[in-house]
């Protein structure tokens, strides 16, 4: 049986649900702009502040901005990973467009508790409510890292600090108050619209989000919770119809679920996540799972969307971890996986 947690706190959301401007979609093959028919999209699993993967493996798909190419990040962008900050300024540069995941959301809590025992809270452009502390079993303060200054670290758990991990604290400290910023202004959801008049790989409607979303639940009504935490789903009480979000890793993960609903409609949507790095890369009929544990020392991969023959195409790329992976928890280690709590 799959016991229950209350729902961890969501960091205050600017924007729940955003739609990615049209002008960065492939366009249809008719198009009258040689720039709109090559463009692409590049979709990036959980980076982790692994800057030299990102790197690499926008490298391996010959990524061009200039040309049209727009890059999106599935969320976990920051933490964990040697080079956060680098990470947050490279999708900076390229006008990457990104949702939040729980990673991130533990690193603005933090920002946001360190800025206001600093006095410091308003210059970090942070909301003067803090969240509820997460289960210390989300974010354990034995989770080892690399990231962020040390001493300011030690200070901070000196001080009796103890909402997160070592390794959030250091992520947090080592952003700069525009990456902050830039991170607080994520929103949860991401839909994109591709062009209805040419045939497409990925059904009707496309939507990015980073742990998953419950079927037959209206996106502007999904659980903020769920869709940075939720792995799997299971039946709600008897008498009453539908699925409740859950964070364990159940017999099943959430998008069979999702793939089995979208099969009984005529408007399906395919649903881009990461998060659930312990079942590496999904592929699903409506579902693309991109968290391969590159910050453990596996791989990052991104889901390439571009027009090929008059058809919208999809295709995935991979390339090895390029920085120094991050050692798992116990735990994680315990169930031969990559951290139970990614």
């Amino acid at each position: 049986m799959t016991t229950m947690k209350p729902p961890k706190a969501v960091f205050p959301v600017t924007e729940f649900i955003s739609d990615l401007p049209t002008h960065l979609t492939p366009q249809s093959p008719f198009s009258s702009s040689e720039n709109d028919r090559s463009r692409r999209l590049v979709i990036v699993g959980d980076v982790h502040g692994m800057r030299k993967s990102l790197e690499a493996l926008l490298d391996r798909v010959s990524f061009d901005k200039d040309n049209g190419d727009h890059l999106i990040l599935v969320g976990d962008i920051t933490n964990k990973g040697p080079d956060s900050s680098g990470v947050v300024d490279l999708a900076i540069r390229l006008g990457a467009s990104a949702v939040r995941g729980n990673h991130d959301n533990a690193v603005l809590d933090a920002a946001a508790e360190l800025a206001l025992k600093d006095g410091d809270y308003q210059s970090k452009g942070l909301t003067s409510r803090l969240v509820a502390p997460d289960d210390p079993q989300g974010d354990s303060p034995q989770e080892t890292g690399t990231a962020g200054n040390s001493e300011k670290t030690e200070s901070a758990e000196n001080s009796n600090i103890i909402r997160h991990s070592a390794t959030t604290y250091a992520t947090a400290l080592q952003l700069s108050t525009s990456q902050i910023e830039w991170l607080a202004a994520l929103p949860l959801i991401l839909r994109i619209q591709l062009p209805r008049d040419i045939p497409s790989s990925l059904g009707t409607n496309l939507v990015v989000a980073h742990a998953g979303l419950v079927p037959g639940v209206p996106l502007s009504e999904q659980d903020p919770s769920a869709v940075l935490h939720m792995r799997s789903l299971v039946s709600k009480p008897r008498g009453e119809d539908g699925f409740m979000p859950v964070e364990a890793f159940g017999d099943e993960s959430w998008a069979v679920e999702w793939d089995r609903w979208q099969d009984r409609l005529d408007n399906r949507t395919t649903v881009v996540f990461g998060h659930d790095a312990k079942r590496r890369l999904q592929i699903g009929g409506y579902t693309i799972g991109l968290d391969t544990a590159c910050v453990y020392g596996n791989k990052l991969s991104a889901l390439v969307i571009s027009v090929i023959d008059a058809k919208i195409e999809h295709q995935i790329v991979q390339v090895d971890c390029a920085d120094t992976p991050v050692a798992p928890t116990a735990s994680a280690k315990d169930d031969n996986i990559t951290d139970p709590h990614e």
